[in-house]
């Protein structure tokens, strides 16, 4: 694009690109795009490219001398570029090119100034908040219109359209900008070509992606934080980030001015705000669990980080199944719980909840057996009597006596037949219940019965909580 006469000279480039991984040995740039803009904020011009080494696209060592001319001596800005510009050093000194110190300034960190009430600071999020045109914000959106989404902010903060005092990094970063200019060209022989990097794997996200990540970084984040947590969530989305290419990531912590100590702090922290999100949206399910199990294995987080915050959220002290020995644990009484508790309860005990919208009945009956003494129900209620020596009748039977005897609580009589009456019983005259002849004897005397009244029928189907 041309330049257009009527603007300022060129002191800011606001600068989009995109990278093949995390790793700065062996990511390559794919795509670059340029706006060049005056201290005014006016647009001067703009260019952007399509790289690749093999032919089918224009290769780096043909744009290098172009790049050189749009990018020296300018105050270099991006959203949160910082790792795609030390790529693109990290490629042009492998072609010979030794630069100089670049100074950068990112949105985000100019964000915190010019637009401090925001809760997400994506590119999309400010350019809404600052009433700045973006055709992008999808996944096939251009480097192009991120640049210029990059270039309309800072013409609003340039002019401070706010109404805000200026930012003073936004000044001295032109000044620092043009002490140091770009060399004429390539100052030794180029390196041996390295291979492109074959297609990325898929990404470890799949119900977090999106705004997930973003409150995430919104509940943690602060202006020291912000870019590096962006980054982190950018390239977990995108694939990039990945448990093998995660010892990459530590030299992106010295690019956002942190050590691995805080970097570390600030990885802990948003993803235990990942996990508070997930308890709060209930939608802590088995794959989700396992998708947040997959982010902790990227980025270094413990997986106790997963199901200590779901047992700790409920009230309710919730025992597992069963101890080290493999036997049941019993409890001291049944205690009353929610549905929620009762999820939160089989998701810590391995149960696979997903997909329903309640609990089965199984895990019900289990989450009350954990929580209840056993009782034996099926022995029916009887009296322990030691009789009298010499009351003690003659067994028939080759049992042998084993000392007390069980004795069948007494049961009311049957009735008679002699049609004495609707709720008559049989008795002698003295109204003592009548006994039984020799040949009356039931057979199962003496023998414990089952109580059909305290059984507890199983219900029919299968209800739901």
């Amino acid at each position: 694009m041309a330049r257009d006469e009527r603007v300022g000279k060129p002191a800011y480039a606001a600068v989009s690109t995109r990278i093949t991984g995390i790793q700065l040995a062996g990511a390559r740039l794919r795509e670059i795009a340029v706006v060049r803009v005056d201290e005014r904020g006016g647009v001067v011009d703009e260019w952007s490219a399509v790289l690749h080494p093999d032919g089918a696209w224009i290769a780096l060592a043909d744009v290098a001398a172009t790049l050189r001319e749009r990018l020296s001596q300018m105050a270099i800005v991006t959203h949160n570029g910082r790792l795609g510009i030390e790529v693109l050093r990290s490629e042009l000194a492998h072609l010979g090119w030794e630069l100089p110190t670049l100074a950068q300034l990112t949105i985000i960190d100019a964000s915190y100034h010019y637009l401090p009430g925001l809760v997400h600071r994506r590119l999309s999020d400010c350019c809404t908040a600052a009433g700045v045109p973006y055709e992008g914000g999808t996944p096939n959106s251009s480097p192009l219109s991120e640049a210029r989404a990059v270039a309309g902010l800072l013409a609003r903060f340039v002019q401070s359209a706010t109404g805000l005092p200026d930012l003073p990094e936004l000044l001295q970063v032109t000044l620092r900008a043009w002490v140091y200019p770009w060399p004429q060209g390539a100052t030794r022989t180029p390196d041996a070509p390295r291979p492109w990097p074959g297609r990325r794997g898929p990404s470890v996200l799949s119900t977090l992606a999106g705004q997930p990540l973003a409150d995430a970084i919104a509940a943690v984040a602060d202006v020291r934080t912000n870019g590096y947590l962006s980054l982190l969530a950018e390239t977990l989305q995108d694939g990039r980030l990945t448990a093998e290419t995660y010892p990459g990531l530590a030299e992106a912590e010295a690019l956002y001015r942190l050590t691995p100590e805080a970097a570390a702090v600030a990885r802990k922290a948003f993803f235990d705000a990942l996990v508070h999100q997930a308890i709060e949206a209930d939608r802590y399910h088995l794959e989700a669990r396992q998708e947040l199990w997959r982010v902790a294995d990227t980025i270094g987080c413990p997986r106790d980080s997963v199901i200590e915050p779901i047992v700790e959220a409920t009230p309710v002290e919730f025992p597992k199944l069963v101890d080290e020995s493999g036997a049941k644990k019993p409890t001291d009484g049944r205690r009353a719980a929610t549905p929620a508790q009762m999820r939160a309860w089989a998701i810590a005990n391995g149960f696979d909840v997903e997909g329903y919208i309640r609990l089965p009945w199984s895990i019900v009956r289990a989450f009350e057996e954990a929580h209840a003494a056993p009782v034996d129900r099926t022995m029916r209620q009887t009296v322990r009597e030691e009789p009298a020596a010499n009351e003690r009748a003659p067994r028939n039977d080759s049992r042998p006596a084993l000392g007390a005897e069980l004795r069948p609580l007494l049961m009311p009589a049957p009735r008679s037949g002699n049609g004495s009456g609707a709720g008559g019983s049989a008795s002698d005259g003295g109204g003592r219940p009548a006994t039984r002849s020799a040949r009356d004897t039931d057979p199962d005397d003496g023998v414990p019965q089952l109580d059909f009244d305290r059984l507890e029928t199983p219900p029919v189907g299968n209800p739901l909580v």
